[in-house]
This record gives C-alpha cells, structure tokens and sequence, in this order.
C-alpha cells in the first residue's frame, strides 16, 4: 500500500509504493521495491514548467525494454489569457484538478470534454469514484488510477459528461462543440510525438484554438512514456504562443 505519511493535495512532492497507482504497471516484473516520484504543483509561467530527475513512470515499451521516464520539475497551474492551465506529467493527475475545478465554481457537473491525445484514456479502473473531498479525489488519483483510465471514473462521477474524442487527423475537422460552455480541453502532448507526424500541424492548431477560446479549463500531460520531455515542453511552448491572445 502507499505511504500513510503522503499529503492530500499536491503541495510537496512524493513516492507512491507498492502496487498502486501508475506503480502497479508491470509491478511484478519490476520488482517490490519499485516507486514513483510525483512532484509538487506551483503557481506559474511558462519559464517554469521544466523537465525533472526522478523516475515518474516506468513500463516496458514494445520491445519488452524497461523505460524509466522521469518527468517533470514540479506540476504547474498557471492562466492564459484568463484561462486555467494546469500543466502535469502522467495524465492521470487531470482528474484531481477537474475535481478541483467543480468544487472552485470553475466547472458545473457534467463538462464537456475535448480529449487531444494519441490514446483514448477510457479504460475502467477496478473501482469508481465515490469520494465526497478533494482530499479523496487525491487519493484516488494517485493510488486508484494511472494515465490510461482517468476518464471513465470521471464521466461515471458526473463530472464530465459528453467527451469528443480526438485521436486521429479525421478528427480535428469536427468542430461541432466549440461553441459549448462549460468545457474541458485536455491535451495530451504526445498528440504531437513523431509517430503522429501524419496529423497536419497547421489543422491541430486550428482545432485547438476553437476550443481554447472558450474553455473553462486546460489540462496538459507531457506524457514521458510516450513522447521525449524536452519534445513534449518544445510543443507546450509553441501552444503557448499559439493559443494566447497577442497584446
């Protein structure tokens, strides 16, 4: 099990031990000692979302080599343009802010979700979410869920509810809920790993830009089993500058 010394919240960094969480990927091949560091979130820019030293994600890749990935420096929350940005490594921490964000007034129940991203994310934790707390919603972020079924629990807890799915170019050219309020934009950036070098960039952008305009939250993941960090922060900062209003 985890660590009763952990906090309940992001405010320092952390372990997560024993087979929990992202931990429990490939957790008998690993070895018992295994761990992942989970950094602490700050408030800030830009300038200050930049790549870690500790292992955030370990999985063996299709060659059956281990990957030990480390992630970033710290989560960062941040705004653009007015906007709520929260900046993570493994995507699976997005539930905890989409919890944070319905209980702050920034979202109603049942948001609607653009999920950018090179996977689908819906596969089915063991258990669904019943925690009544952003302390539960911690808990069972870190130690029930990892970055590939965040978003069943979600859309089952009613904090989300329709979810527009983009994994593909085909895609990005429907446009239809661009328009709704009360909306979540969730990228992942290995939407952007050169695997997806076939995805025209210059459509992804438009895309995103519809949605960003009148999002009520951004959520990204650098995803570091999936695309290279100093790639994935390349990306981020092009987003930026991109997506934000010029003045």
């Amino acid at each position: 099990m985890y660590r009763l010394a952990v906090p309940t919240d992001y405010s320092r960094p952390f372990r997560i031990d024993g087979r929990v969480g992202n931990n429990a990927l490939s957790f008998d091949r690993r070895g018992p000692s295994s761990s992942l560091w989970v950094p602490s979130l700050i408030r800030g820019t830009i300038e200050d979302v930049t790549p870690g030293d500790r292992v955030v994600f370990e999985d063996f890749d299709e060659h059956d080599v281990l990957q030990s990935c480390t992630g970033l420096a710290h989560l960062v929350r941040m705004e653009w343009d007015g906007i709520p940005v929260v900046v993570m490594d493994n995507h699976n921490h997005a539930f905890y802010f989409w919890a944070a964000a319905l209980e702050a007034g920034r979202l109603e129940r049942g948001a609607t979700l653009i999920h950018v991203d090179q996977h689908r994310d819906m596969r089915v934790p063991e258990r669904d979410y019943d925690g009544a707390t952003l302390a539960d919603a911690f808990t069972y972020t870190n130690f029930h869920l990892n970055v590939g079924n965040y978003i069943v629990p979600a859309q089952r807890a009613g904090i989300i509810g329709d979810t527009q799915m983009v994994t593909s170019g085909e895609a990005l050219n429907d446009l239809s809920l661009a328009s709704r309020p009360n909306k979540i934009l969730n990228i992942d950036l290995d939407f952007f790993a050169p695997e997806m070098a076939y995805i025209d960039s210059a459509l992804a952008m438009r895309f995103l830009a519809a949605h960003f305009a009148g999002a009520s939250l951004v959520t990204i993941a650098t995803s570091p089993f999936f695309i290279d960090q100093a790639r994935a922060i390349g990306k981020l900062r092009e987003l930026s500058s991109a997506l934000r209003r010029k003045t």
